[in-house]
């Protein structure tokens, strides 16, 4: 993958090296953990209903093959054009590392898991979309979107929510959050 950057309140922004999504069965959550460059990693868990809203963002960025993807009452060429951008995608997914373990590191920020309450697409006018997670203990994690980056959160996803037997057709009304150059320094973002 390219490298993606991952901002987390308080800390300067930081090259993720590796990502790794697990279900507990014990908390019913998602647990995201986030390798960075610097030696620690993020952990966040996701509920079902972040989940939920994870994948709608996601998914409208790159809009990932399914079943149902291409309708049946869709013109012919642009049959042809989804179909040659799924492809595309495919290709890119197969040339990605799923296979290598996950490193866990030296350093927890924030010495913990942190619980999100919320999360957010970010877009820019020239710069890459972010998703943020607004955490109950007060700090936001902010990761820059590569699609890279959106493939290989959406394939873990899959994968993910179908261990834990979560059912993610059923989409959620999405947020997108324009940011505000004055808010920014308001706001206790994790970099």
């Amino acid at each position: 993958m390219t490298k993606q950057n991952v901002s987390v309140e308080g800390k300067p922004e930081a090259a993720i090296q590796q990502l790794n999504l697990r279900y507990s069965a014990e908390q019913d959550r998602l647990l995201l953990r986030v390798g960075l460059a610097d030696n620690t990693e993020l952990l966040v868990w996701l509920t079902y209903r972040i989940t939920r809203r994870v994948w709608q963002l996601l998914n409208g960025q790159v809009h990932i093959p399914s079943a149902t993807s291409i309708q049946t009452d869709t013109v012919p060429g642009q049959a042809v054009e989804q179909f040659k951008q799924e492809m595309r995608l495919a290709e890119k997914l197969q040339m990605m590392d799923f296979s290598t373990e996950y490193q866990p590191r030296k350093e927890i920020v924030h010495d913990g898991a942190m619980l999100a309450m919320d999360v957010l697409l970010i877009t820019y006018e020239k710069k890459l979309p972010a998703l943020e997670f607004p955490c109950l203990e007060g700090i936001s994690v902010r990761m820059k979107l590569t699609q890279e980056l959106i493939l290989a959160l959406c394939s873990m996803l899959q994968l993910t929510t179908k261990e834990a037997a979560w059912d993610m057709g059923v989409l959620v009304q999405a947020q997108v959050q324009l940011p505000l150059e004055a808010d920014v320094g308001a706001k206790k973002v994790l970099h």
